[in-house]
C-alpha cells in the first residue's frame, strides 16, 4: 500500500515509519523532515494546499499529525482542528477512503482508575488538546458516514522513544504501535471504529478484546503491575 503518514517526523511517528516501510511506500509529513524517508513533504496542517499533494496518489493515510500536548487555543486551532478537517477533506477529495487517526486515551482520563474503560463511554475531555482529540473522532464519525469514508480512531496511551516495552497499563510498547496501526489501516470491513492503542497488562483498565474483535488488534507486549499498586 501507498500509505501517507502526517506528523512522521515526531515520537509516534519515527516509530510507525520505521514499521511499516517494510511493508508499505511510505511518505512522510511534518513541520519537518521526515528521517529515513526520501519522499516526504514539509509544510504545515493549515496549508490546505501542501495536505493535497501529500495526500494525492495515497491508498491510506495514519494522521499523526498536529500539535501533541499543551493548551495554546491559538495554536491547538489551526493544527489539531483545522489541520485534522484539512487531511480528511484531501482524503475524500483525492479518493482516500481508509485513515488511521491518532486520538488519545486521556478523553476517557476523569474515569475512576478501578473502572474499566470501553469505547462505549461517553468521553469526558480535559483540557484543549484533548478536546481536539475528541472533535477528531467527531469529525472522523462524520465522513465515514457522508462519504463512505473507513476511519479507526486509535485512542494512543503513554508512548516514549526511550521507553520499548510497557511498565503500565496506560502505556503503547514500540512494537505494538506498530501493530496497531498496521491493523488500523489494513483490516478488511471498517467503517467507523474506535480503538485502544495501548499495550496488554494484567491491570484491566482497559478493554482490549474490542480492538481484537474490529481490527485484530491483538498486543503482543505486556505490563505487569503488582496488584497492590493499581490505582483505586
Amino acid at each position: 500500500m501507498r500509505v501517507l503518514v502526517t506528523g512522521a517526523a515526531g515520537s509516534v511517528g519515527q516509530c510507525v515509519v520505521q514499521g511499516l516501510q517494510e511493508n508499505h511506500c511510505l511518505r512522510g509529513h511534518d513541520r519537518i523532515p521526515t528521517p529515513h524517508v526520501e519522499d516526504h513533504l514539509v509544510s504545515d496542517l493549515n496549508d490546505f494546499t501542501a495536505v493535497e499533494r501529500a495526500v494525492e496518489g495515497m491508498d491510506a493515510i495514519v494522521h499523526l499529525g498536529g500539535l501533541p500536548g499543551g493548551d495554546d487555543w491559538d495554536a491547538l486551532l489551526q493544527s489539531n482542528f483545522v489541520g485534522t478537517y484539512h487531511v480528511f477533506e484531501a482524503a475524500r477529495k483525492h479518493g482516500v477512503k481508509r485513515i488511521a487517526y491518532a486520538s488519545r486515551a486521556g478523553v476517557l482520563g476523569p474515569y475512576p482508575k478501578n473502572q474499566t474503560r470501553t469505547t462505549e463511554m461517553v468521553p469526558r475531555p480535559v483540557g484543549h488538546y484533548t478536546v481536539s482529540k475528541v472533535f477528531g473522532e467527531s469529525l472522523a464519525y462524520s465522513y465515514v458516514h457522508q462519504y463512505d469514508m473507513e476511519i479507526v480512531c486509535v485512542r494512543i496511551g503513554n508512548f516514549k522513544l526511550e521507553r520499548d516495552l510497557p511498565e503500565h497499563p496506560h502505556h503503547l510498547s514500540h512494537g505494538d504501535c506498530v501493530r496497531v496501526f498496521e491493523r488500523a489501516i489494513t483490516h478488511p470491513d471498517v467503517q467507523f471504529e474506535v480503538v485502544f492503542g495501548v499495550s496488554a497488562s494484567n491491570w484491566p483498565l482497559y478493554d482490549l478484546e474490542h480492538g481484537k474483535r474490529a481490527i485484530g488488534y491483538e498486543p503482543q507486549d505486556v505490563a505487569i503491575v503488582p496488584e497492590g499498586e493499581w490505582e483505586r
